[in-house]
């Protein structure tokens, strides 16, 4: 995904809607950055690309359907993506603005904001952009976008942290390892440690 660069003058001053739904295109990222993840329904992401005065609105949605290794017994986690999001980028630091947004390096007036929206504002254009999704193209040729690797980051970001098999799951015996949803063990329990036996009855009123 990070070679789809595009030029923001192509998009439209009412926007332009990618649709990312090439297979390929996300097993190389998938593949890239080591993730354990199956694609069991294909992944389809679109988002629609606004240029605004003081950077650019990515407005989009991801769907799809992975298996993920369960964080208690590994075997696999089914998950259903439905992820909505917005970002806004801005324009990179020292960019022209584009055709049709001379205003775009302005503090913005006005506009029946509050005191709260323009400070948020103000927030939103110290901050750096984006380099893997908003950069300034080389040799002055104007601003590039890549809607792919918003795509992506967004897609991680709607992945569990801890994928369960399920809730119930019991996942491995710490000893012998055997899948506890499948079968018991013999092994021992951990009693924890012995010099902490004495607070074992302790009871800590709230």
């Amino acid at each position: 995904m990070d070679k789809n660069w595009f030029p923001l003058q192509g998009v439209p001053a009412n926007g332009k809607t990618f649709v990312l739904e090439d297979p390929a295109a996300w097993a190389t990222p998938l593949q890239e950055f080591g993730v354990a993840c199956r694609v069991l329904e294909p992944i389809r992401a679109e988002i629609f690309v606004l240029a605004q005065e003081q950077g650019v609105l990515f407005r989009g949605s991801i769907s799809g359907k992975v298996a993920l290794p369960c964080d208690r017994c590994a075997n696999d986690s089914e998950v259903t993506i439905r992820h909505r999001f917005d970002s806004f980028e801005p324009y990179p630091a020292d960019s022209p603005a584009p055709a049709g947004k001379d205003s775009a390096r302005q503090k913005p007036g006005r506009t029946g904001r509050d005191d709260a929206d323009e400070s948020r504002m103000e927030d939103i254009l110290a901050g750096d952009s984006d380099e893997a999704v908003i950069r300034q193209a080389a040799h002055g040729r104007g601003i590039e976008i890549n809607p792919g690797a918003l795509a992506w980051e967004e897609f991680s970001l709607a992945l569990p942290v801890k994928p369960l098999c399920r809730e119930a799951c019991r996942g491995l015996c710490p000893v012998c390892g055997v899948n506890r949803n499948a079968e018991s063990c013999s092994c021992a329990r951990e009693e924890g440690d012995p010099r902490l036996a004495a607070l074992q009855g302790l009871l800590v009123k709230k």
